[in-house]
């Protein structure tokens, strides 16, 4: 009888010691303390898409600090850690194990590109590390992957949409349409997708062309397309690339119609291709800094308070804006206790939440990570070096 009372002393210190945890406060989290949220990004700084990476931290860096000053989330300050990629895959991994081992952060932004999430994706998993990527590849959440989220519709979406548009807005009859791409995964990804859309169609390509990411003249490659005369082209590709594509097709009098997607519609192109951009229409599934939306007019008030002399922020720098925002409602949705699984469990309550207008809504579920699949179609507007809406959000017609 005696040892009754120890007994049940013991019990109600394992009780409480489990309230404690439950907190949050006395758990060995990873990347959390009583009042530190640690957040990883992994973004090419210096490297081939640098001209993206930049502003995307610029983005993330803006929003947190907003944040910050706010009070944080749920009492907790957060600290954004970059690494650089150098937009490689054997940087990509040192980044990851830099992140995770010595700065110990809780979870990463952007982790590269479509290649390096790809290839971190096991390292992802096994060390339960939410992740955001910059890349929005349908391979990185079908098959699903618990750790893993996108902020928006997929490439492959952003593809469909523009097929859709020629065939049932602009009415074209068998029309001959061509493919501009790198002769890298991300490329190749989307001609498979292509083929297997128009076929949708029966309709078939007229023309595959390769403008690899870092190549200076595309003439060859024009001189051919030209001659296979499209009627449409659907260009996938990013940076380099598609200054090279633009610069040949005004050179030769290329004129087939150009449809591109998210990094066609970056303004920096605009600039560096004059009015070679012209008729161009993109699908993206995030807004242009002069957007006329209640979440862009914000963006762009919180931007000027930190960075006075801002004048115009890229599509990339409103992408980091974007995903750090799914990721700041994580948290907050996650509360005090938080950990890995917690912030996962968040993410998957999301519907259709809204930022303002800035992006198309996110939804996720716990059989769906990937951010949606709607896009809107924007055309350039040359003399304002910009982008500006010519449809509501729009999914693809045929779903698979």
């Amino acid at each position: 009888m005696k040892k009754i009372p120890i007994i049940l002393f013991i019990s109600l210190l394992i009780c409480l010691l489990c309230a404690v945890t439950r907190s949050g406060y006395a758990r060995d989290v990873r990347g959390v303390t009583k009042d530190t949220i640690k957040v990883g990004v992994i973004i090419d700084q210096t490297g081939v898409i640098a001209q993206g990476g930049v502003p995307m931290v610029n983005g993330v860096k803006t929003y947190f600090r907003h944040i910050n000053d706010q009070g944080g989330i749920n009492g907790r300050k957060v600290k954004v850690i970059v690494e650089d990629d150098h937009y490689t895959i054997p940087a990509a991994f040192a980044a990851f194990k830099k992140l995770i081992f010595k700065d110990e952060v809780l979870t990463i932004l952007a982790c590269g590109g479509t290649g390096q999430t790809l290839a971190l994706a096991r390292q992802i998993e096994t060390h339960k590390v939410p992740v955001i990527p910059y890349s929005c590849a349908e391979a990185i959440t079908t098959p699903l992957k618990r750790y893993i989220f996108t902020s928006s519709a997929s490439y492959d979406d952003m593809i469909k949409v523009p097929i859709d548009y020629i065939m049932k807005d602009l009415k074209a009859e068998n029309p001959k349409i061509a493919f501009v791409y790198p002769d890298v995964e991300y490329g190749k990804t989307g001609l498979q997708v292509i083929e297997g859309y128009l076929s949708k169609y029966n309709l078939k390509l007229s023309n595959k062309t390769v403008i690899n990411l870092g190549e200076i003249d595309a003439t060859s490659q024009i001189l051919t397309l030209k001659k296979s005369d499209p009627d449409y082209i659907i260009l996938h590709t990013v940076l380099g690339g598609l200054i090279s594509f633009y610069r040949a097709t005004k050179r030769y009098d290329l004129r087939s119609k150009v449809f591109g997607f998210f990094y066609i519609g970056e303004e920096y192109n605009i600039k560096a291709t004059g009015d070679a951009m012209r008729d161009t229409i993109v699908a993206s599934p995030i807004g242009y800094w002069g957007d006329n939306t209640p979440g862009m007019t914000e963006l762009r008030e919180i931007t000027k308070k930190y960075q006075p002399d801002s004048e115009r922020k890229t599509l990339y720098y409103i992408h980091g804006w974007v995903i750090s925002a799914i990721c700041a409602e994580g948290l907050k949705r996650a509360g005090k206790n938080l950990d890995s699984d917690t912030l996962v469990e968040a993410y998957e309550t999301f519907k259709n939440f809204s930022t303002g207008g800035i992006s198309v809504p996110v939804s996720y579920s716990k059989n769906n990570h990937k951010g949606g699949i709607g896009n809107k179609l924007y055309k350039v507007d040359v003399k304002n070096q910009t982008f500006i809406p010519i449809t509501d959000i729009r999914e693809p017609a045929f779903k698979d």
